[in-house]
């Protein structure tokens, strides 16, 4: 087996164990930050007397909730594309 394509072959696991990697800390971080902002939130219910402060609270909360996770997944999907297209260009260029 020539030596280029076996390092290549080599590398491939810990590419896919790194996008793996990368999956899992992004939900770990995502799940962790809706936890933070639902107990910001429910701290808020409790502590705020004024209803309408409360109410718009949430919303605000729920409004940065929603972005983070948008803004989070998009950029993650963006990130996993570049590396799968760099695998596949390096794939490529070694046939």
């Amino acid at each position: 087996m020539d030596n280029k394509k076996q390092s290549t072959e080599d590398h491939e696991p810990k590419e896919e164990n790194l996008v793996k990697d990368l999956k899992k800390s992004i939900e770990d971080t995502l799940n962790e930050t809706e936890y933070i902002l639902d107990d910001l939130k429910e701290t808020v219910e409790t502590t705020i007397k004024d209803q309408s402060i409360s109410d718009e609270t949430k919303k605000i909360v729920d409004s940065v909730k929603s972005d983070i996770k948008n803004s989070v997944v998009e950029k993650s999907k963006e990130t996993i594309n570049t590396i799968e297209t760099k695998k596949a260009i390096n794939n490529f260029e070694e046939e």
